[in-house]
């Protein structure tokens, strides 16, 4: 079911392109999201940037290590979803474990990858950081610009 979740996402993000050749040529996991103006966006409510900002404290504050070896093990592809942000970009999961990382350290490795640029694997680190609560972890990866956003304000 979730190859087939996927490939729809992928259909659909070729369809809005137009064409394939339109999509960028490398999805790897290490290279940066692509970058589109801000005109193309579309604004993000403020209710969602305010409960992202929340998940993303709640998981900063947490300095438990994850000690469970099955969920810690778990890649981020294996979250069953592709991200797709507000610019109509879509993004498949990074094959990353969190492994015996705190939330804490997630979220670290959340803010040093939006400062690489790399948006999507900010967004994943953040769900990783949740790996409790797949209901959390599903709206994240549900409002990925609001999980972006709420990266670059926390702490301010």
């Amino acid at each position: 079911m979730r190859v087939l979740a996927i490939v729809g996402a992928l259909w659909v993000a070729v369809a809005r392109a137009g064409t394939a050749a339109e999509m960028p040529a490398d999805t790897g996991t290490n290279a940066p999201s692509v970058a589109v103006p801000a005109s193309a966006s579309m604004p993000i409510p403020k209710a969602d940037i305010r409960k992202a900002t929340s998940q993303i404290r709640r998981a900063w504050s947490s300095t438990a290590v994850c000690s469970d070896a099955v969920r810690c093990a778990v890649y981020f592809s294996s979250f069953g979803t592709a991200l797709t942000f507000n610019d109509g970009a879509l993004v498949p999961l990074a094959h990353e474990q969190r492994l015996s990382l705190s939330g804490h350290d997630c979220i670290q490795h959340a803010r040093a990858a939006l400062h690489e640029g790399n948006r999507a694997l900010a967004v994943q680190w953040v769900m990783a950081a949740h790996l409790d609560d797949p209901l959390i972890r599903n709206w994240l990866a549900d409002h990925p610009d609001a999980v972006l956003e709420g990266l670059r304000h926390f702490g301010d």
